[in-house]
């Protein structure tokens, strides 16, 4: 008996010991499935993710991540049937991902109806979150129902300040609305958020247009979506030619903003010695956060005179000015970044006190 006992344990031993290594197995081999996606090597990802799930079929990871894989690839059939899978086995943790995966491939497919559908199945189950939100949003957005997309991706932004693509696409969709000054707002905290992507200098343009630093030769491409709405594109251009709305909005007379704009301009115009464009974008922001800060004396209700102009005003009387104009254009300005390869002590620092909020 003793000898069946201790033949058992025995077993028992090795069996522990080979799920432990079967499990730092597919550990690692969906380590570098992640590495491969974010290196852009997809389908390399994607046979990594299946060799951990010959190992473990049940990985739900394994499944989540070769759904995002599927589709960075754009191949929506298999990004549905595998976010699918989580969606079913009612991960709490992948549940929202894998809803917005299989929202995103269902939009692509022209199919937004049911990825509006699907993603307010996904808020009823997994309650407020930021993604869905978002992904709602954009879905909205493609529909040219601006209105569902101001609700949508105000709550995201309240749900999570650290998404860019949020702040951008609230960005385009403040424009659009004609709240053109929140607009410049909201395209500063994407720009922190992601000052050196793809997208980032197209929409530093788009912002020095709605500052009238940049005339208006045609739309600025956007991101999100192929084909704008082309009743959007001109409607609120603020250009030369034509005056931005100046009526006072949620208890902001955009008049004084645009006084102060065009008074700037004159009088870097007037200056003895040439301004060049950064020196004048950094001078007519500063100008505009000053009209800003002045008029929030008056309102204290509203994220944006609670959250937006506080924030940016802590940054306009701080020591980080110059470095925040610098670290925010260096998609746009070609001395903006050779100042960042040149001063990355500064660069870091202004990161460090950003992130940390210091109130210094």
């Amino acid at each position: 008996m003793r000898k069946i006992i201790v033949i058992i344990s025995l077993l028992l031993i090795i069996s522990s010991t080979t799920l432990f290594g079967q499990d730092q197995n597919v550990e690692a081999l969906i380590k570098e499935g992640i590495e491969l996606h974010d290196a852009g090597e997809y389908e390399e990802a994607i046979d990594r993710y299946n060799e951990a799930l010959e190992i473990d079929s049940t990985h739900t990871l394994a499944v989540y991540e070769i759904s995002l894989s599927y589709l960075a690839l754009k191949d929506f059939e298999n990004a549905i049937l595998y976010s699918t899978q989580i969606i079913d086995s009612q991960n709490e943790q992948l549940s929202s991902g894998a809803y917005a995966v299989k929202s995103e491939s269902l939009a692509e497919m022209d199919r937004v109806d049911d990825s509006i559908e699907l993603l307010y199945e996904g808020l009823e189950k997994n309650g407020p979150k930021s993604i869905l939100h978002f992904n709602l949003a954009l879905n909205f957005y493609k529909k040219g129902d601006i209105d569902k997309t101001l609700e949508h991706i105000k709550t995201a932004i309240d749900l999570d300040k650290s998404h860019g693509g949020a702040f951008l696409l609230y960005a385009y969709v403040l424009k659009d609305k004609g709240l053109w000054v929140q607009s410049i707002l909201s395209f500063q905290m994407f720009l922190l958020l992601e000052p050196d992507s793809k997208r980032s200098k197209n929409a530093f343009t788009e912002m020095l247009q709605i500052m009238q630093l940049r005339e208006v030769a045609e739309p600025v491409e956007r991101s999100f979506i192929q084909q704008q709405l082309l009743k959007n594109k001109n409607e609120n251009t603020v250009s030369k030619d034509k005056l931005p709305p100046l009526s006072i909005e949620n208890g902001l007379n955009r008049n004084f903003v645009y006084h102060a704009i065009t008074s700037t301009k004159d009088s870097l115009k007037s200056a003895s010695e040439e301004v060049n464009d950064f020196i004048q974008f950094k001078t007519v922001n500063m100008e505009i956060m000053k009209i800003l800060e002045r008029e929030s004396k008056n309102y204290n209700e509203g994220i944006f005179w609670t959250f937006y102009i506080p924030f940016f005003s802590h940054i306009a009387h701080s020591d980080y000015y110059d470095v925040f104009c610098r670290y925010i254009s260096v998609s746009y300005y070609p001395e903006s970044f050779e100042w960042w390869e040149n001063n990355p002590e500064a660069a870091l620092n202004f990161i460090m006190w950003f992130e940390k909020g210091e109130n210094n």
